[in-house]
């Protein structure tokens, strides 16, 4: 998902999928970060909250998510 996306899928559901966590399921998008990394770079990442537990919030990368 690139951050123009974002904005508009904010508050809405989004499907976060990660193959190497074995996660694939659906979540609210609460937000967006943005982040300096070590080498000076900027770079996006979305909170998600879980759908089923209204207490539960994830960090994670913003490509790992899409739009429902």
């Amino acid at each position: 998902m690139e951050i123009s996306e974002a904005k508009a899928a904010l508050g809405k559901r989004v499907r976060f999928k990660d193959g190497r966590l074995f996660c694939d399921g659906e979540y609210i998008l609460t937000g967006c970060i943005i982040r300096l990394s070590e080498r000076g770079k900027f770079y996006y990442e979305a909170e998600i909250q879980d759908t089923m537990q209204q207490n539960s919030v994830s960090i994670v990368g913003l490509d790992k998510l899409t739009r429902n």
